[in-house]
């Protein structure tokens, strides 16, 4: 899936895992609510530029609730 969509080999899945694990668990992740961790930089820093841009989180907010809503009903 990552081939296809950026054309380079996707790494270990159990790298997100163990992110995901950790930010659940884990001290390190105890005061970061609300920022953006860079996994591949393996630390905290700003998201994509669009992540801050209100009206285009809107939009994709919509998309996402009008696929909920499509594969729920």
């Amino acid at each position: 899936m990552v081939r296809d969509a950026y054309g380079m080999q996707g790494k270990d899945i159990c790298i997100g895992a163990d992110i995901l694990t950790r930010a659940a668990l884990s001290d390190e992740f105890a005061s970061a609510s609300g920022q953006y961790f860079d996994n591949d930089r393996g630390r905290f820093g700003d998201p994509h530029p669009d992540a801050l841009d209100p009206a285009k989180v809107a939009q994709m907010m919509d998309a996402l609730e009008g696929l909920v809503a499509k594969l729920s009903g």
